[in-house]
């Protein structure tokens, strides 16, 4: 299938991977249906996910001499923020320092100084969707939102989107859940979440018309969607339904688009467990994955979305991770990078992806500097 636009033939299809750090948005630009995949507007990082970047960011001596000059100046544990606070007990400490120590303790304050300026830095460059949207779409339509599942990293910013900026959803796509949401650990958690989007969420879910709601599954097939070349692979059915204490993750949208000669899956936040349902009920059917020229990882790339055979089988050219916790221990990075080459937008940023009718794939940053291509 080649779409027309304007009675022109589509040679290419446009996927925006957009850095919003804590969670996930993005944009797939159909030529008459665009369609917006989750939102995340908090422009902010879990607490596990700052460590991650504070390690990235700042080189470490090879010996650990300052983190016992830390010790003895009453430093156990490190600040959650530097040393700005000179109020604090633990500036008290390091004043009292030994004089001997007082080149290594202001060597770690130095540290802390310039690990926080650069988390600060990684901040500023996190993307607002809203304002990405109206700077790259001249205020079209969203004609098909999907909210992948019910988790508040992945709809933060609806209340934005839908109720104060009015943008046009056409139709929302979700899955049917009777998940629950405790209030007070939404205002208390690693980030803050707004709890009008959760309710702005609640009450999308039930709309009749504009939008309209569709709860889709495994091998659903509609004119338009089937129009545009996309499949759904997940979720298989409703049978979580009435669970409440059902894992979000399981209810997640997996999404095959296929563009052309040009094959591409939206992994949403799929769990392995569910990749692993999806792969045996292909082999019960003699059934196979497709080769695939452009992946986006599950679950931010985590250990907890991979499949290896699953992945192994489509053999992806490109990989895109959408971070949002970094969790270095649950990393799937290395394991994706056995079958194909990985890009994160916490590296580069917003990621673009050209997909070609004839199957290639070139990437591009935010500032349209080529990053990678299969023929590269």
């Amino acid at each position: 299938m080649i779409w027309k636009y304007n009675g022109q033939h589509m040679q290419f299809l446009d996927i925006h991977f957009l850095n919003v750090g804590h969670g996930d948005c993005t944009f797939v630009e159909f030529p008459e249906h665009l369609t917006m995949i989750d939102i995340n507007n908090c422009k902010a990082f879990g607490k596990e996910s700052e460590a991650e970047l504070r390690r990235k960011y700042t080189s470490r001596p090879s010996t650990p001499s300052w983190l016992s000059a830390a010790a003895a100046a009453g430093l156990g544990s490190r600040p959650a923020r530097p040393f700005g606070l000179m109020g604090t007990g633990l500036a008290q400490n390091a004043l009292s320092a030994p004089a001997q120590s007082a080149s290594t303790l202001a060597e770690v304050v130095s540290r802390f100084v310039e690990e926080d300026r650069k988390l600060q830095e990684a901040k500023e460059r996190l993307t607002d969707p809203i304002a990405y949207y109206r700077a790259n779409f001249s205020e079209r339509p969203i004609f098909r939102y999907i909210q992948s599942h019910p988790d508040m990293d992945h709809m933060a910013g609806l209340y934005r989107l839908y109720v104060h900026e009015k943008i046009q959803i056409v139709n929302f796509w979700d899955t049917k859940h009777c998940v629950e949401k405790d209030e007070d650990a939404m205002r208390t958690g690693e980030v803050n979440q707004e709890i009008k989007d959760w309710y702005t969420y609640l009450h999308l879910r039930k709309c009749a018309e504009e939008p309209k709601v569709l709860h889709l599954t495994n091998g659903a097939h509609n004119d338009f969607y089937a129009a545009d070349g996309i499949s759904v692979w997940a979720p298989f059915d409703h049978a979580q339904e009435t669970n409440a204490d059902c894992n979000p993750n399981d209810l997640s949208y997996l999404l095959h688009i296929q563009f052309g000669q040009c094959s591409i899956v939206l992994g949403g936040d799929v769990t392995e467990q569910n990749w692993e349902t999806l792969y045996k009920g292909n082999k019960s059917r003699g059934l196979s994955f497709p080769k695939v020229n452009l992946l986006k990882a599950s679950h931010h790339g985590r250990k907890s979305g991979y499949h290896m055979k699953a992945v192994r089988e489509m053999n992806p050219d490109l990989t895109i991770m959408s971070v949002g916790e970094l969790k270095a221990k649950d990393d799937a990075t290395a394991s994706y990078e056995q079958y194909s080459r990985c890009y994160s937008t916490l590296d580069h940023g917003n990621i673009v992806a050209r997909c070609y009718i004839d199957g290639d794939v070139w990437l591009y940053d935010q500032t349209w500097k080529k990053i990678a291509s299969f023929q590269d």
